[in-house]
């Protein structure tokens, strides 16, 4: 009788751990179920350009433009209304303050602005123009 009882016992557990075991399987990270980078992730970083300036040039940014300075410095200069975020400190960047390296800096909506180089600078840029001064 106890035989039957464990025989019993050991079917009903596997047959409720298995679909878990399915399940856990098809999400683990890293695979095709749950990719640790999507691809869409991708797509939008490789728009991502590395962009060198030399001190004292300017450059325009559009609605939409992403900045991270790697090297060097960068000054915001706003032109007219709206904002721009350094959305690694998750604040507002006010205008004529320099910008922080490695932090992603973001242009909103309706902004017109420019960032002027105080020295030689390296960044990685998306949205952006290059004008010389």
């Amino acid at each position: 009788m106890n035989k039957k009882i464990i025989i019993i016992n050991t079917l009903v557990v596997y047959f409720l751990l298995a679909p878990l075991l399915f399940v856990y399987a098809q999400n683990t990270p890293g695979t095709s179920g749950d990719p640790l980078v999507t691809k869409s992730y991708l797509d939008f970083a490789a728009k991502f350009r590395s962009v060198e300036i030399k001190s004292g040039t300017v450059i325009k940014a559009e609605t939409g433009a992403m900045l991270v300075v790697t090297s060097g410095q960068l000054k915001l200069e706003l032109k007219k209304g709206g904002m721009v975020i350094d959305l690694t400190n998750g604040r507002k960047i006010t205008s004529n303050s320099t910008l922080q390296s490695f932090h992603l800096i973001m242009v909103t909506d309706g902004t017109s602005c420019s960032f002027k180089a105080s020295k030689d600078t390296t960044l990685m840029a998306l949205g952006i123009n290059d004008e010389e001064e």
